[in-house]
């Protein structure tokens, strides 16, 4: 898809939108409203999910026990579910 720049004819390729979000799961399983929610560019899906596996690694200022990574659809493409500490 590309769109024209400024109206100047300039044809730039779009990058991919992508949503990371993350928020507390309840032990009943219910997850909550979301505490991280991160919205990004990407190449295309596996640069997304790079990052958004690296942001995992890193983790948030906000303590989260699941992430979820959503594409410009609002499709989930990746998720994790960190263990409860039982």
């Amino acid at each position: 898809m590309a769109d024209s720049y400024l109206g100047i004819g300039l044809d730039l390729e779009l990058m991919p939108t992508y949503r990371l979000r993350g928020a507390i799961r309840q032990e009943n399983g219910e997850i909550g409203e979301p505490k991280l929610d991160e919205v990004f560019d990407a190449d295309d899906r596996a640069a997304a999910l790079r990052h958004a596996r690296e942001r995992a690694l890193i983790g948030y200022d906000e303590a989260v026990n699941a992430l979820w990574l959503t594409d410009a659809g609002n499709n989930t493409i990746w998720s994790l579910r960190v263990a409860d500490d039982n």
